[in-house]
């Protein structure tokens, strides 16, 4: 027999309730719940609807002459009669199944009292002039909001091989492809770039795909080889060859505190007289007005120049943090042209609602809401099926373990990430 969940009321807060979080019979309103705001990579990167659940892509990685004895077989002949050598090609493969399954649920609350009010001043409201009238609506609300953190973190280090998770740009931007057949895949790697450490000015101990980098090159030359190796590779692919790259198509994301160490190094890579950052020059009028230049940018956060193409740089503080002085950052292509090449999906939830309208709502698909009762104790749950899509890992990087030291050091708005977050301790909310 299925036995019947038992809930226990939450000692939590409330928003509007008997056990107030702030005091609503003072004269004051209520401010956004949400801490963090829109994202730009999340939009970035795109995300649609798709009840598709196994993806599987195949690809002509290379064609070549035919080869015998180890060596290529010619392609002419002096006999027109003569039988003509073959061809061959490899291929590689990518197999998305399922999605990710994130799901939380906020405070048990005594439904009795979710629509009680504290006080006469009641009903407050918000800043946009709506009324506050339900605990139940706050509760999913802040619900939603760290279902939302777990996909933000997750978009970076997610691991399919972890029940619930989905594969992030640590598991997809990497090397080691290998086929459905277990086959590798080479020309299908992403370029990785291990900095170990070191400043923008490079030093020892750099591979890139696991070979030595001279120690001699700065970090703004493995960007430009970086970009031109891409370039390179959409150039050798039909479907993308012809369409041509627009601003924003390929982006540096990395950490908001750090953005300041590459266009700093960028500017010195330009003006200074010698290989090495020289803060006398960059604090020169010459280079103050070209660092300016770089300020802005599609994304606001600012913007490098690699070949003369523009490279705007996206702020993402989830994921990216690796200590006080060190960071990742990456060169993704999200698309050429309209071809998208990193993307997002999930799970559409609309047939479960057609399916259960009396237990289960959605907001077009993206996010499935439902209460959990026990007799009058109530709980409301969250859930969303996302994936993170990757079909040219050959034209995405990763560069990890970049040293730069900041005047207040990195802030994060993880607050699982707690030596980053504004505060350094957690009291939670309860009622007394």
């Amino acid at each position: 027999m299925p036995q019947k969940q038992r809930l226990t009321e939450s000692t939590l807060a409330t928003i509007y309730g008997c056990c107030g979080l702030f005091d609503m019979c003072a004269d004051q309103d209520l401010m956004s719940l949400s801490f963090e705001g829109t994202s730009k990579f999340l939009d970035w990167l795109g995300w649609e609807r798709t009840n598709i659940c196994v993806v599987k892509k195949s690809f002509i990685t290379w064609v070549r002459p035919e080869y015998t004895g180890g060596r290529a077989t010619a392609g002419y002949l002096a006999d027109p009669c003569a039988e003509p050598n073959s061809v061959q090609w490899g291929e590689c493969d990518f197999t998305l199944e399922d999605w990710g399954r994130l799901r939380r649920a906020g405070p048990v609350r005594d439904i009795t009292k979710t629509d009680v009010r504290y006080c006469e001043a009641q009903p407050r409201y918000r800043l946009d002039g709506s009324p506050i009238s339900d605990d139940r609506e706050y509760d999913m609300v802040i619900a939603t909001e760290v279902l939302l953190q777990d996909l933000k973190r997750l978009i970076v280090t997610g691991n399919g091989a972890t029940g619930g998770q989905f594969d992030g740009l640590q598991q997809l931007v990497a090397t080691g492809y290998v086929n459905s057949a277990g086959r590798r895949c080479e020309i299908m790697d992403s370029i990785v770039v291990d900095w170990n450490s070191n400043g923008t000015d490079g030093g020892a101990g750099v591979t890139w795909n696991g070979n030595a980098v001279a120690a001699t090159f700065n970090l703004v030359d493995v960007l430009l080889a970086i970009y031109r190796r891409i370039v390179q590779r959409i150039s050798w692919a039909p479907p993308l060859a012809a369409r041509g790259l627009a601003v924003g198509d390929i982006a540096i994301v990395m950490p908001t505190d750090f953005i300041d160490c590459l266009l700093n190094a960028y500017t010195c890579w330009r003006v200074c007289d010698g290989g090495q950052y020289d803060e006398t020059v960059l604090n020169s009028l010459e280079g103050r007005q070209f660092r300016d230049t770089l300020n802005g940018g599609m994304f606001g956060a600012g913007r490098i120049f690699l070949h003369g193409f523009e490279v705007p740089i996206i702020p993402y503080d989830w994921g990216l943090i690796n200590g006080p002085t060190t960071f990742d950052m990456y060169v993704l292509t999200g698309q050429v042209g309209a071809i998208k090449l990193v993307q997002g999906q999930y799970n559409d939830m609309a047939p479960v609602t057609k399916a259960r309208p009396d237990r289960y709502y959605t907001d077009g698909g993206r996010l499935l809401t439902w209460s959990d009762d026990d007799e009058t104790c109530e709980r409301q749950v969250v859930e969303m099926q996302p994936r993170l899509l990757c079909w040219a890992p050959w034209a995405q990087a990763r560069i990890q373990n970049v040293r730069c030291a900041t005047v207040a050091g990195p802030l994060s708005p993880d607050p699982t990430d707690t030596s980053f977050f504004p505060e350094s301790s957690f009291s939670v909310a309860a009622c007394p």
